[in-house]
């Protein structure tokens, strides 16, 4: 039936439906149609009738929640953000002579909390040499072998690894031969995938650069000194490490 009531000043139900003559036509929302609510109110349906939410009387970063079991919306304080990403070491050396960079957690790191540990270290040579970065990861080393596949890009031209712990000497993964020269600036990333109980093997990824050179490769050991679990994070170098050297060590959880 239409808005008009046929000369009669009774209002009929109507539905503003803009499709249906002299039906109200319908609702402008474009700050036209009024009601009697207070600003930021939402409204929403009980199943019956439209209801008002009161908008946050000081607002604190409350979200509009549908909380389990609710028949209605509700504001809440929003969740708290998770930081799957934690640093677990962080060193910077500052005139240092020491040749190598080592983390050693009180308690030997498992899969149990964490996914994976990433290492960024980064520096310069500041006149230095400094020349075959490695990477040690267990502290039992003469127990622990290291397989590695990996590429260095120099000049152009590429240089291919590829190693099996029958080399003398392999104990570590060689990230790359020249890693600063007279002050290059240079950064690099570790990633180590923590073994589960009982495994003695994990994997590695590694990318180095400086602004002349890029490596990237992949390493795996076998034998961890403790099963499941890693007790050191060591990078050394062929040369020794100056200021202006950072070390961090992330822990990526599950």
């Amino acid at each position: 039936m239409g808005f008009s009531g046929g000369g009669s000043n009774v209002l009929l139900p109507h539905t503003h439906d803009g499709r249906v003559s002299q039906d109200g036509g319908p609702l402008n929302f474009s700050n036209i149609t009024q009601s009697q609510s207070a600003a930021g109110e939402v409204f929403y349906s009980d199943g019956t009738a439209l209801q008002q939410l009161v908008y946050p009387a000081v607002p604190a970063g409350e979200t509009l929640t549908a909380l389990a079991a609710s028949t209605a919306p509700s504001w809440n304080a929003a969740a708290a953000g998770t930081n799957n990403r934690v640093i677990l070491d962080s060193q910077t050396f500052t005139a240092s002579t020491t040749s190598t960079i080592t983390f050693t957690p009180g308690t030997p790191i498992d899969d149990s909390v964490y996914q994976k540990i990433q290492i960024v270290f980064t520096g310069d040579g500041l006149g230095n040499t400094i020349t075959r970065a490695k990477f040690n990861l267990d502290a039992g080393l003469l127990n622990t072998d290291y397989f590695e596949n990996s590429i260095e890009v120099y000049n152009g031209s590429a240089s291919y690894v590829n190693k099996n712990p029958q080399d003398p000497g392999d104990v570590y993964v060689r990230l790359t031969d020249i890693l600063a020269n007279g002050g290059e600036t240079w950064i690099a990333t570790v990633d180590v995938q923590l073994p589960s109980a009982g495994q003695d093997r994990t994997s590695i990824y590694y990318q180095i650069a400086t602004h002349d050179r890029v490596a990237n490769g992949s390493g795996y050991v076998i034998n961890l000194n403790t099963p499941g679990a890693i007790e050191r994070f060591q990078i050394s170098m062929d040369g020794n490490l100056a200021k202006d050297m950072q070390f961090t060590v992330y822990g990526i959880k599950h």
